[in-house]
């Protein structure tokens, strides 16, 4: 028994070959060559993650105000490094990150650090497969260990750019304040939060692993919630069984509740979630199933359109408006094309079939790390080319007073010869309470 949980036990420490790489490098390298930027500091978790792979639950639960950092270079010949904290030694051992040079932090006092110190160097306690690894990595990363995070991410600053001006875009500028007072007048701060997510619209291979694994587990978290929609139940244990879905699956679901809207004359509204979730569904309510769910931080988003019973006559007719108008969107979504464009022929279909826009919402947004992706915010407005590589949604909620409207909206992944659904679920009015049986 011992030796089988040995076996199992070991298969947790990844090797240097099955580390994915979320961070499109060359794209990034770009965008610091156009900037003339020496470095991307990355602290927020979102483009933590995206650039180095780390996200320990100490990261993700804030034990500290700032946790860890990468930090990328342009392409002179600097190696990217992660600040991280002794804490998450171990985390590093079973998830090592693609970054070649670690920079550690941790205060000497803590309990954490006395412990490592007494089972690594002193060979106390209980050997295990993750000692020696663990061992080692820690023998590495003394070299280059610093108090606080603060101080680490100075040094390691200061180490990759020794002499004369750097200009460093940081992702919180919180954090780039700090390290000019600290450098003096010699880095030049550059606000990178934009250059972040412009980097990011374009996905690697190993985003896309993630995105269409989260998008699997929303559609079947869609299907239990509308399951869970009958006549006679609460909103909340719709909600319920959403939310119970994406957790047990692996997940979780975006803010709160993960489903955005309602049922009924009141569905097109964006509600207080108690006061919706107390409603009662009654035969021939229309629900609004648009969720949102993560997968290691990568979003999932669909919407579809539910009837309590028998679906209404003027709800098939909406639906099959909706449907038509972003079919003739997605149907010239490529490469090249650009996404005002797009929405044109989207407003045509509704125009030509009489649906009032001012109570329609359609907009693109790409999905990611936010759910709502752009490179900038006048990017809604102004639209933008797309690339391929990217993952988009087409949002179409055309709002109805009577039966609260129609949503239909898909992640699609645009690629230059076609595009790829990452949601599998057919565009079609889903009957609640039996969908799981469909």
């Amino acid at each position: 028994m011992e030796k089988i949980l040995e076996q199992k036990n070991t298969n947790y420490i990844k090797s240097s070959t099955e580390i994915n790489r979320l961070i499109n490098l060359p794209r990034m390298h770009e965008v610091m060559e156009s900037l003339d930027l020496d470095l991307m500091v990355a602290t927020t978790h979102k483009n933590l993650f995206y650039a180095s792979g780390h996200m320990p639950d100490s990261v993700l639960g804030d034990f500290q105000d700032l946790n860890a950092a990468a930090i990328i270079p342009k392409k002179n010949g600097l190696s990217p490094m992660l600040v991280a904290s002794d804490y998450d030694l171990a985390y590093l051992v079973t998830h090592p990150t693609w970054i070649p040079e670690l920079r550690m932090f941790g205060a000497k006092e803590r309990s954490s650090a006395t412990f490592l110190l007494e089972v690594l160097s002193k060979g106390l306690g209980i050997e295990t497969e993750l000692r020696q690894p663990l061992r080692e990595l820690y023998s590495k990363t003394r070299s280059n260990v610093e108090a606080d995070v603060y101080s680490a991410i100075t040094k390691a600053i200061s180490d990759a750019m020794p002499n004369g001006k750097a200009r460093i875009a940081f992702d919180d500028l919180r954090v780039g304040t700090e390290i000019c007072r600290r450098l003096g007048n010699r880095i030049e701060m550059v606000d990178g939060l934009h250059h972040f997510r412009h980097v990011r619209m374009v996905k690697t291979q190993a985003e896309l692993k993630l995105l269409r694994k989260s998008a699997t587990m929303n559609d079947n978290a869609v299907m239990e919630a509308a399951a869970a929609a009958t006549a006679g139940s609460k909103m909340s244990e719709m909600v319920e069984a959403y939310r119970m879905s994406m957790v047990k699956q692996g997940g979780s679901q975006m803010g709160q509740r993960g489903m955005m809207f309602g049922a009924g004359p009141d569905g097109g509204f964006v509600l207080d979630n108690d006061y919706a979730e107390s409603k009662i569904f009654s035969a021939g309510d229309v629900v609004v199933l648009d969720c949102v769910g993560k997968y290691q931080l990568y979003h999932s988003d669909i919407a579809r359109t539910g009837v309590v019973g028998t679906p209404p006559k003027r709800l098939s007719l909406l639906h099959d408006v909706v449907s038509e108008a972003i079919g003739a969107a997605e149907a010239k979504l490529r490469p090249g094309a650009n996404t005002l464009d797009l929405s044109a022929l989207a407003t045509e279909v509704l125009n030509r079939n009489g649906l009032n826009l001012n109570l329609t919402t359609l907009a693109w947004h790409n999905v990611g790390l936010d759910v709502v992706e752009y490179s900038h915010p006048s990017d809604r407005t102004k639209g933008w080319i797309v690339e391929p590589g990217m993952v988009m949604n087409l949002e179409l909620f055309h709002r109805d007073p009577d039966i609260g409207g129609v949503h239909l909206e898909d992640s699609v992944h645009v690629k230059t010869d076609g595009l790829e659904y990452l949601s599998k679920l057919p565009r079609k009015i889903i009957p609640t309470g039996k969908a799981l049986n469909n």
